[in-house]
């Protein structure tokens, strides 16, 4: 269970993306969390799995992506890995529909597992690699919004993702500082992608000085 600090640091943290959370989100959260540690013997989710650590890198970078998504239409997680950010918005949007697409059977079953014992209804887990996926058809052109923390370059993750996305939706990156040098060239990094390059969001995780960016991407309406 998370203590009275960690409590406190989750709720301020949220407020400084502007999100409130219940207490049922931090109950939720608390969980998620030992679920996390309890698999860290089974299967390498993150690097460093102690509380404050979990609570400040993941669950709170996760949460910066959510005032950016819309409260309409699917999402989907691409790598979602150990489920950042897909199941931390899951858990806080009810009423939207949230897809985590996972390529390793254990961070799967890590994945289901959480969102079972988090009575979490509006959560579907995928296992497979996207590019094979992305020729299901419940899965092509069906989500409004598609995004991933950190597991490709930019290039090759709207590469993976266009097809997954519906026209005039969009593409979010969440990345650190290094991904200036990928967006220094647009044109050359967008390629024959149908996307754009919308706008870029910079922001600093609560309770330090760690520069993070999440990058959009618009899908052009295609006929």
């Amino acid at each position: 269970m998370l203590d009275h600090s960690q409590i406190h640091l989750l709720i301020v943290g949220a407020r400084h993306f502007g999100l409130e959370l219940s207490q049922h989100d931090v109950s939720r959260f608390s969980m998620y969390v030992e679920e996390l540690q309890r698999w860290s013997g089974i299967t390498n989710l993150v690097s460093q799995d102690d509380t404050n650590t979990v609570l400040h890198k993941h669950f709170l970078d996760s949460l910066a992506i959510a005032p950016l998504t819309s409260h309409e239409g699917r999402i989907l997680d691409l790598g979602s890995g150990a489920g950042f950010p897909g199941l931390v918005l899951a858990m806080i949007k009810p009423d939207q529909e949230v897809v985590l697409i996972e390529a390793r059977r254990k961070r799967v079953s890590f994945l289901k597992e959480v969102g079972r014992k988090t009575k979490i209804t509006n959560l579907k887990v995928y296992e497979g690699r996207a590019e094979i996926l992305a020729a299901e058809k419940s899965l092509r052109s069906s989500f409004s919004i598609v995004v991933t923390r950190a597991t490709w370059n930019i290039g090759r993750f709207l590469h993976i993702a266009s097809p997954f996305v519906e026209n005039e939706g969009v593409a979010l990156v969440m990345k650190g500082p290094q991904a200036n040098k990928e967006v220094e060239n647009p044109d050359s990094m967008l390629g024959k992608t149908d996307f754009y390059l919308q706008k870029r969001h910079e922001y600093i995780l609560p309770f330090g000085e760690e520069q993070r960016q999440i990058i959009i991407f618009g899908k052009k309406c295609l006929t």
